[in-house]
């Protein structure tokens, strides 16, 4: 990779441009593209889950699992499951954490929590997690999670 700044005076102060140059649009370049968008944006230090007449204040790292089940958004801990409601990919994107990985249509997972990966029924696999909990990868989402484990 090389990097080079190049000085544009028709900017406006504090105003930068970027612009990347590849030999085609790959997983590398996207990824590259959400780290820049996501720069300034800080995760937050805890997360609001309202659930039932709860709100529940917990902390990223905590998370092990965010599941879709029904029309629930399901969020695991060590501790306890949350249902809520909401997105899956509103959830994730709130978190603002690049250890959270959807691995599936209903599922996102805490790569920190990630144990180990085994061979599932059909070409997907299953991940399995901290507290024995378990969730499919499907075959869309397993070469990002592959490539986020440097596999």
């Amino acid at each position: 990779m090389e990097i080079h700044f190049q000085q544009n005076e028709h900017l406006n102060n504090g105003d930068i441009e970027i612009t990347l140059s590849a030999n085609e649009r790959s997983l590398e370049v996207e990824k590259l593209i959400e780290y820049l968008k996501s720069y300034q944006e800080m995760p937050p230090a805890v997360i609001p889950i309202k659930s039932d007449d709860h709100v529940y204040l917990i902390k990223p790292e905590n998370i092990i699992l965010i599941d879709v089940s029904g029309t629930d958004l399901v969020v695991y801990t060590p501790n306890k499951s949350m249902p809520t409601k909401g997105r899956l990919y509103a959830f994730v994107n709130k978190l603002k954490n690049p250890d959270f990985i959807q691995v599936s249509k209903h599922a996102a997972i805490n790569i920190n929590h990630l144990q180990s990966l085994e061979a599932s029924f059909g070409s997907g696999m299953k991940a399995i997690l901290t507290d024995q909990l378990k969730t499919d990868v499907s075959r869309k989402y397993l070469s990002v999670l592959e490539h986020r484990l440097g596999l």
